[in-house]
């Protein structure tokens, strides 16, 4: 790039699945979170060192298990074999276990780390202070009455993920069946969720419950960590149809380090880019990397951690995108929405 990089908001990554599966399924192992360690997707040193400004900090609420249904399921669903499957089982006492991780970090290393609860937070982490961790559910497992929103509102959730693929209550997944959009309570989540800005996430939504909640919801949504199913045809990725609601809701979609198709690398993951880009403009395109999350896999080819980001913004330029472009992907279009959902924060709400 003919300037220096920008800086970078991650719309995904499972760091709390890391500690709390003991790096579980993936290339490497544990260690501080403070030691630029070789290998390992994302860390403080990494995150400085790429301008990481906001990390969408993942809750994932599932546990690994053994089930040779499931497995078959996820199989058809990523075109990639599944030995190990997931089920919702004990989803708060998982989720409060995810979100202790987020919290003891940010105490470990408060020079470094910090909550993002209120909307004033966001411009300490923008300016470089110290790097956001706005804490995501991933998955509204553990939601068993629309009013527990509030709750975990008050332990500093910011972003709701409704499903992963497993239909609820609230909506149904990419992997079901049977495609019965939004539920009645689901339409009172995406309410709830509006009134206090809780960033709603499609990531992992069948076909209709993304165009029932991007025509519910009042503020931006996103789909943290998707691709084009034009270029990978596979149930996790977007068609093009739910691409064009994303315009029109004013949201953006973060390209995931998986799921790319062609090669499966760097230069297929700006393919990805480039395709969404050419086709829907440059309002919708945003990061949401799965580091951490790409279990039993690998990150891209030229991907492996969050410092060779910079690689993949010279590749788009080399293709055509404009440096204002490479801006509005690798931050301000996720900012945007943030800021958008993000006037409604509060510290402690009890309506």
């Amino acid at each position: 790039m003919t300037s220096s990089s920008p800086m970078i908001i991650d719309l995904h990554e499972d760091i709390s699945y890391y500690y709390v599966c003991g790096a579980s399924g993936l290339e490497f192992g544990l260690e501080e979170f403070d030691k630029d360690m070789p290998g390992r997707h994302g860390d403080i040193p990494k995150y400085r060192k790429a301008k990481v400004a906001i990390v969408f900090s993942s809750v994932f609420c599932l546990l690994s298990t053994v089930s040779p249904r499931i497995s078959e399921t996820l199989t058809k669903g990523y075109a990639e074999k599944a030995i190990r499957a997931w089920t919702p089982r004990a989803t708060n006492a998982t989720s409060l276990e995810h979100l202790k991780v987020y919290y003891r970090l940010a105490e470990l290393y408060p020079r470094d780390l910090v909550i993002l609860l209120r909307k004033d937070d966001l411009q300490r982490s923008i300016n470089g202070e110290r790097i956001g961790f706005l804490l995501a559910l991933e998955g509204a497992y553990m939601l068993e009455d629309v009013d527990d929103i509030r709750l975990y509102y008050n332990l500093g959730v910011r972003s709701l993920q409704i499903m992963w693929n497993f239909d609820n209550r609230y909506g149904a997944s990419c992997m079901s069946t049977k495609d019965y959009g939004l539920t009645g309570e689901g339409e009172e989540l995406v309410k709830e969720a509006n009134k206090r800005g809780i960033i709603l996430d499609l990531a992992h939504a069948s076909k209709n419950t993304h165009i029932d909640v991007l025509n519910a919801s009042k503020l931006p949504v996103i789909n943290s960590h998707s691709n084009a199913r034009k270029l990978k045809d596979v149930p996790r990725n977007l068609d093009d149809e739910i691409y064009q609601e994303f315009k029109k809701n004013k949201g953006v979609v973060g390209f995931i380090f998986g799921m790319i198709g062609g090669n499966e690398d760097i230069y297929s993951l700006a393919d990805q880019i480039m395709y969404v880009y050419q086709n829907f403009g440059p309002d919708i395109i945003a990061i949401g990397t799965d580091y951490f999350g790409l279990i039993d896999g690998k990150a891209p080819k030229g991907l492996e951690d969050i410092t060779k980001i910079s690689n993949l913004f010279k590749i788009l330029l080399d293709k055509g995108l404009k440096e204002s472009d490479i801006e509005k992907l690798a931050y301000k279009n996720a900012l945007r929405v943030i800021e958008a959902n993000a006037i409604y924060w509060k510290i402690h709400t009890l309506t």
